[in-house]
């Protein structure tokens, strides 16, 4: 190896470990990008009307200004409100749950009860993984302050990605090789083009959730239906683990006052997501962003164990960019040409 490859080596080498030291800036920026295609979609729905887009820009800008307002002053203080009262609901749910499965327990032999994991030891396996992904989801936004100045920040960074998105995109082109630089732009092309598939999928999955889930705790009865369907149609940003995360608040407090309705309200909840991935998003969308089971699966350990609780968030969009990168670079760019090279 001759010494400008020796360089190249280690500039590559030394790009991985900054980018490895700012990857939390590089995830805030990375929903920042989200944000900016987001409210994107909506001044191209707005341009259909023959609106200049500078104008169109400023319609979208003041309407997420509006709904956050709206939503902080009406909406919040209720919120806020009955996840007080649900904190104190789910506790005295799960104690339910626990006896029960407690005298679950006892009417088995002992031969099974032995071989059964108790929950204190489930639970100091479970311990340290949630610590570990909130210690590192949580770095950049510790404390309220920092909660209030990250948000700021996403805030600032998303509106001035979708104001002038061109000197952004430009710059980052830029960072490539200039053989290549009309290649990388037609990747973010790409990537641009399955994020928007993305969003719109999961603005149907996540409105889905919310009507759907608040229809079953209403016809059960349980309480604080408004919190628990916003936080079922929240957690749908997590495949698999959202929604299962989601059942647990309504059947631990369904546990209080019967024994019957958790199991339905499990049951339910089970065929509220297979009709919104099996019904709804087909008969809606017909081009949208197809994702893999294990490839979902293996993007949310390794983006959930590289970025914590926010890697799990944004699991799914870095899962459809690197998908995107391994296609297009990797397999058509090096591999197939290495191929077609050794043949000739």
């Amino acid at each position: 190896m001759n010494f400008a490859k020796w360089v190249s080596f280690s500039l590559v080498i030394i790009l991985i470990y900054i980018i490895w030291q700012v990857k939390q800036l590089l995830l805030l920026a990375l929903t920042a990008v989200v944000i900016a295609i987001s409210l994107n979609i909506l001044v191209v729905q707005i341009r259909r009307f023959g609106v200049k887009r500078k104008y169109a820009v400023g319609v979208a800008i003041f309407s997420l200004l509006a709904v956050i307002f709206l939503f902080g002053s009406l909406v919040v203080p209720s919120l806020v409100t009955q996840f007080e009262e649900l904190s104190k609901l789910v506790p005295k749910g799960i104690d339910k749950l626990i006896l029960e499965l407690n005298n679950l327990r006892d009417s088995l032999s002992l031969d099974v009860v032995n071989a059964l994991p108790n929950l204190d030891q489930i639970l100091a396996q479970l311990r340290p993984i949630l610590n570990e992904l909130v210690s590192r989801g949580f770095t950049i936004v510790s404390g309220f302050l920092g909660l209030l100045l990250s948000s700021l920040l996403l805030l600032a960074l998303s509106l001035m990605i979708l104001v002038d998105p061109l000197p952004y995109r430009s710059g980052f082109i830029r960072l490539f090789p200039q053989f290549y630089r009309s290649r990388m732009d037609k990747i973010l092309v790409y990537c641009e083009r399955d994020l928007q598939e993305w969003l719109t999928d999961t603005l149907i999955r996540i409105f889905s959730a919310i009507i759907l889930s608040s229809f079953v705790l209403f016809i059960f009865g349980i309480p604080l239906v408004s919190v628990q369907s916003l936080l079922a149609g929240f957690l749908v940003l997590i495949p698999y683990i959202g929604p299962s995360i989601s059942v647990i608040s309504p059947v631990a407090i369904a546990f209080i006052t019967s024994s019957w309705k958790p199991w339905f309200i499990l049951l339910f909840y089970i065929i509220i997501y297979q009709v919104i991935e099996y019904a709804i998003l087909p008969k809606i969308r017909k081009n949208r962003v197809i994702l893999s089971p294990a490839n979902i699966i293996i993007g949310e350990v390794f983006f959930g164990s590289l970025l914590g609780v926010l890697g799990l968030f944004l699991a799914l969009p870095l899962t459809i960019i690197s998908q995107i990168i391994v296609k297009e670079i990797l397999v058509k760019d090096i591999l197939d040409k290495i191929h077609s090279k050794t043949e000739n």
